[in-house]
């Protein structure tokens, strides 16, 4: 969605993203499904800041990056020198032959940032250039997070400075969440709604473990897992309205 890349392309957008420790989820599926990682050939999409390159550079035979944000390209390429990173549309990879990887990566909810059109093809993307039997690992917003459709709030403190802080940040985000109304969007099988990131300037995508199980078999992918936040696999029954996204890891099914 073209008011999201405005968000990506701001000149100091890398500094949200600047961390460089896998997340507990990440962590949790890599160690599960090394043997889909390591010496293997992995695309990382969306690689940002470069926090998951620290990672799966060092691990995997092959390793390539990409993001469709200018100024993240430019701070990847600089932060990681020795890293291939190039610019690409997560819905057109037309830069990778088919079935080059074993391994596609796409952290941070980056899926979410496209339209519904956009994300199945994203996804019709990821199965062409990976290899039969290759993963698919990539989080994504879950619909049914009890805070999911939350406007924003003010948090109070006692602390004159801070207050000043917290009232200048929910006046802005209160401005965003106004100025995207006419835009958000709510179906049963997904919503495309403000994420608080950002101060709410983003609309992102939001569905259901099950819509996403889905959507993964009409493209040819079988969901083999699903992780919480923590790192715990998830079962298909469990409440799982305290979980803002989830990690799923998805095998491209064999022809």
């Amino acid at each position: 969605m073209d008011l999201n890349r405005a968000v990506y392309e701001s000149p100091r957008v890398y500094k949200y993203y600047l961390s460089t420790a896998l997340m507990p989820s990440e962590a949790a599926c890599f160690s599960k499904h090394r043997a889909h990682v390591a010496g293997r050939a992995v695309l990382d999409i969306g690689v940002g800041a470069g926090r998951t390159a620290h990672y799966l550079s060092n691990v995997a035979g092959h390793y390539e990056a990409v993001d469709y944000s200018t100024v993240m390209v430019r701070y990847a390429r600089k932060a990681f020198p020795g890293i291939n990173v190039r610019q690409a549309d997560f819905r057109d990879l037309g830069m990778f032959e088919d079935r080059s990887f074993d391994l596609v990566f796409a952290s941070n909810n980056v899926i979410d940032s496209l339209s519904h059109e956009g994300r199945l093809q994203a996804l019709r993307e990821t199965h062409r250039v990976l290899r039969p039997g290759g993963m698919f690992v990539f989080s994504s917003h879950n619909l049914r997070y009890k805070h999911a459709f939350d406007a924003p709030r003010l948090k109070w403190s006692w602390n004159p400075a801070r207050l000043a802080l917290n009232c200048a940040r929910y006046l802005r985000s209160r401005f965003n969440y106004t100025r995207l109304r006419s835009l958000r969007r709510v179906t049963p099988l997904y919503a495309i709604i403000n994420d608080p990131g950002h101060y709410f300037a983003c609309l992102h995508y939001y569905t259901t473990r099950s819509e996403m199980k889905s959507q993964l078999k009409g493209v040819g992918f079988g969901l083999k897992d699903v992780f919480d936040e923590s790192g715990n696999l998830i079962s298909e029954s469990a409440d799982d309205s305290n979980e803002v996204s989830f990690l799923y890891a998805a095998e491209r099914l064999l022809e």
